[in-house]
């Protein structure tokens, strides 16, 4: 069985750009492994509440159109920052399995 199995929303996004990071050999973070994907997500929190409370962007070059490609979601405003909470909350559930 596919551990992405478990994951709903991590399963439907499998062939995402996210996921495939998410899986890839991680990089050093101050000295601790973290996968890009875990880094982007950090990130991308960080970015989408800005764009969506504060209506401000993060950078010049930011386009939320690059977070929906990248993460395969869908929405707009709070709907999107929403269903960001969840893949989030999926993946922090899939680095706390010990099945990984």
């Amino acid at each position: 069985m596919n551990i992405l199995e478990t994951y709903p929303m991590l399963s439907e996004r499998r062939n995402t750009q996210f996921v495939a990071d998410l899986l890839a050999p991680p990089m050093s973070v101050n000295g601790n492994p973290m996968s890009q994907g875990v880094w982007n997500m950090i990130i991308t929190k960080r970015d989408l509440s800005m764009w969506t409370k504060l209506k401000i962007k993060p950078h010049r070059n930011w386009k939320v159109s690059q977070v929906k490609t990248y993460f395969g979601i869908k929405g707009r405003g709070r709907k999107l920052f929403d269903q960001f909470m969840e893949l989030k909350t999926e993946v922090d559930a899939l680095i706390a399995d010990p099945r990984r």
